[in-house]
């Protein structure tokens, strides 16, 4: 049994799929169908079901699969240690982050810890708080960055940066609020909403919000759900609806005027982005750099 077999092992298991485990590890697909051929041959045992383009573990596989992430996680981490207490700290560290962070936050703080480390190629992974959330606690990936936390007896979730949700509109929006930087609830409660996923930190922080004020979601019109804030934005621009977004994802909307912006002066709609962690995990290496530095950078 090889390191080479095991790593081709966990990533089609973690793709579900050959093509993209062989793009992951730059190699081709024959070679990582032999490499698990030849795997199951030395294990006897078989390790995948595939059903057409369908690929899962079998019971078997499931087993194998935790040992080899395991095996294959102790390599990188020696491998780590060794290079910093040799004085350097270089590889790659992967990151998954929401997307107001991924998209709005982590570009400068890669800018700036790229200037610290240069031997560390910082990997973003963009998804939703709630598959950020699941992805550090199946320690599939070590740290990632949500808008919001949860009670979780195995994460840890430390606060690093502030924020606040603000009500984003058309520019063409009741003439009569035109000139104000703020609304309250019952300015707007009857409009049309476009919301984020429900898995959405932004969305959360929202639903929570209007519950202290005795209200729901399904009080509010909402008309569509969107993936991303880029769409949110695109929505309200085109006047699908209004709708509550980070005020850091609307600055550049807002700059050239094709939204405008709005303080919720009865809502509490302030929050912290997190770096989220396993509690009882030791970091390796590159992923402790990058907590001090994230945590101590003034943004």
């Amino acid at each position: 049994m090889e390191f080479h077999q095991l790593e081709a092992f966990v990533k089609v298991a973690e793709y579900k799929s050959f093509s993209k485990a062989a793009a992951s590890l730059f190699l081709t697909q024959p070679t990582i169908s032999t490499h698990i051929i030849s795997l199951e041959k030395e294990l006897n045992v078989k390790l995948f079901d595939r059903s057409g383009k369908d690929i899962e573990l079998t019971p078997a596989g499931k087993i194998m699969y935790e040992k080899a992430r395991l095996i294959i996680e102790a390599r990188e981490r020696a491998l780590e240690e060794l290079k910093q207490f040799l004085g350097t700290v270089e590889g790659e560290l992967e990151i998954y982050a929401s997307s107001i962070p991924a998209v709005y936050i982590l570009p400068s703080v890669a800018k700036e810890f790229n200037k610290s480390y240069p031997g560390v190629k910082l990997k973003i992974r963009q998804a939703d708080s709630g598959e950020v959330i699941r992805m550090v606690s199946d320690g599939k990936v070590e740290v990632g960055i949500v808008g919001t936390a949860q009670d979780n007896e195995n994460l840890e979730f430390e606060p690093f940066l502030s924020d606040e949700l603000v009500l984003i509109t058309p520019k063409k929006w009741k003439e009569k609020f035109k000139n104000r930087k703020w609304v309250k609830v019952d300015d707007f409660i009857g409009e049309k909403f476009v919301l984020r996923e429900k898995t959405s930190g932004t969305r959360k922080v929202f639903e929570n919000a209007l519950k202290d004020r005795g209200i729901t979601l399904e009080d509010l019109n909402v008309v569509a759900e969107f993936g991303s804030s880029e769409a949110i934005k695109q929505a309200v621009k085109e006047g699908v609806g209004i709708s509550v977004i980070s005020q850091r994802a609307v600055l550049d909307f807002e700059k050239i005027k094709w939204l405008r912006v709005y303080r919720i002066k009865d809502l509490n709609l302030h929050r912290n982005f997190y770096l989220v962690y396993r509690k009882r995990r030791t970091l390796s290496p590159n992923a402790a750099t990058f907590k001090e530095f994230i945590l101590n950078l003034t943004l």
